[in-house]
């Protein structure tokens, strides 16, 4: 008997057409733009009547934005240190945000959206307007005892509180996506979690603890990981300015020291993403073509059995006691007889 044969797809090569201009516009302004810096960085750039003028000089574009240009790296710490202020308080408060927000209260739509409508208007001018008229601040912390006893143990620790107060509103700006991540994570939660954990005993904090932390450790890492991306890229940010003045200002001879602190730029953000991902990373050795529903069946029917294990237990001490009532009852039978 003949075999049949397989049939292919007469079309099977359209998703690649589809493919082709997603494929262009990356490799014509992402991946080209991107080894152009690289090439740029070793060069020294000029421009005159007859075009640009590239000299190969190695590294030192790089060595002039780390040991010469001191402007470079206060602004670097600056930035370092805004980002390990901001990013852990804008998860700590959309989580909080997204919990409060994810109960049954009335008008709820409308506080959601009202949570959300600072990223639909912010944006550079409004930022830059909000700041100059000192709206931004929480409170004055300068002239109080703890904070001066704390900038003379540590004034890095210092400065970070004082950013932190300084621009709370603007940390209360970029909530606003991380506030819809966790909602959306926090509303993929088997709402049987909840039941069996009711059932079991537990109280709010421990259900926070228990099933909403752990269930949200992968929304927690996209929303570290976007946070710090987006203040890196906003104009708050002061290195972010530095960048844009230096290659505005220097387009003509000094595009690869810009290109150089670009890069350099560019890879301390890859580090700080590195270090949110090791933070918050899964670190249980889990199947990762496992879906969430089946993880989360997988604690139900764990929370299942230890519920079965204790009523049998109970079973079991409930048939141990009137088995030793009817011995006693027994006993004192035949003492009154």
């Amino acid at each position: 008997m003949a075999k049949s044969k397989v049939r292919k797809p007469v079309n099977q090569n359209v998703a690649y057409l589809f493919l082709l201009p997603w494929l262009f516009g990356f490799l014509v302004f992402v991946l080209y733009p991107f080894f152009n810096t690289i090439w740029l960085s070793f060069n020294q750039v000029s421009k005159d009547v007859y075009g640009w003028n590239y000299t190969l000089i190695g590294m030192e574009n790089y060595v002039t934005a780390f040991f010469r240009n001191t402007e470079f790296n206060q602004l670097v710490v600056s930035f370092i240190s805004m980002e390990l202020a901001y990013v852990p308080m804008i998860l700590v408060i959309s989580l909080i945000l997204a919990i409060l927000l994810n109960t049954k209260i009335k008008f709820r739509a409308g506080f959601r959206l009202i949570f959300f409508f600072p990223v639909v208007v912010m944006s550079g001018p409004v930022m830059t307007q909000l700041r100059s008229s000192n709206t931004m601040q929480l409170m004055d912390i300068s002239d109080l005892l703890i904070f001066r006893m704390i900038d003379n143990i540590s004034p890095f620790f210092s400065d970070m509180l004082m950013t932190v107060f300084d621009n709370f509103t603007l940390i209360l700006w970029f909530t606003g996506i991380p506030i819809v991540l966790f909602l959306n994570g926090l509303q993929k939660i088997n709402s049987q979690l909840y039941e069996a954990a009711q059932i079991d005993g537990a109280n709010s904090w421990q259900m926070l603890w228990k099933i909403m932390l752990p269930n949200l450790k992968s929304t927690a890492l996209v929303v570290g990981i976007y946070t710090v991306v987006q203040i890196a890229i906003f104009e708050v940010n002061p290195i972010y300015n530095f960048m844009i003045t230096t290659i505005n200002s220097n387009y003509t001879n000094g595009l690869g020291f810009a290109a150089a602190i670009v890069l350099i730029y560019s890879l301390i953000v890859l580090i700080l993403v590195l270090v949110m991902f090791l933070i918050l990373r899964d670190n249980e050795k889990l199947n990762y073509e496992e879906s969430l529903k089946e993880k989360q069946q997988r604690q139900i029917d764990k929370v299942a059995k230890l519920q079965l294990k204790r009523v049998r237990e109970n079973e079991s001490f409930k048939d141990w006691a009137i088995r030793v009532f009817k011995v006693k009852k027994k006993e004192d039978t035949k003492d009154d007889e």
